[in-house]
């Protein structure tokens, strides 16, 4: 009997840590500054938006409840589009959505 709890509770530690890993966002700041054309103002502001990106993905990923989760991703994604745009230009902003949506789909973070 011990035996099929311990493996049920192993099973779950792994599920819920891969869940955790998905909603691990680190974004290779210097690829993403190529691909966007950034300049070295752009680069530092973006750099800071990008930690508080990814420091609010990782926190939704405790969240007990799948609304909560949600939530807090939709607040992320939200704070980060809006000082995304106010720093890069109309063209560059374009690009970072495309790089931001196609990362949400690659994790499986899309709800």
């Amino acid at each position: 009997m011990t035996l099929c709890f311990s493996a049920v509770a192993e099973e779950t530690k792994t599920s819920e840590l891969n869940n955790v890993e998905a909603y691990d966002i680190n974004v290779n700041i210097n690829s993403l500054a190529r691909y966007l054309e950034l300049s070295q103002d752009q680069l530092s502001i973006v750099e800071d938006i990008q930690m508080a990106f990814s420091d609010g993905v990782r926190y939704a990923a405790i969240m007990p409840t799948d609304e909560r989760r949600k939530n807090m991703i939709d607040n992320a994604i939200e704070y980060d589009l809006q000082n995304m745009k106010y720093v890069l230009s109309k063209e560059q902003y374009k690009r970072y959505l495309k790089v931001l949506n196609q990362t949400l789909i690659n994790r499986g973070i899309v709800f």
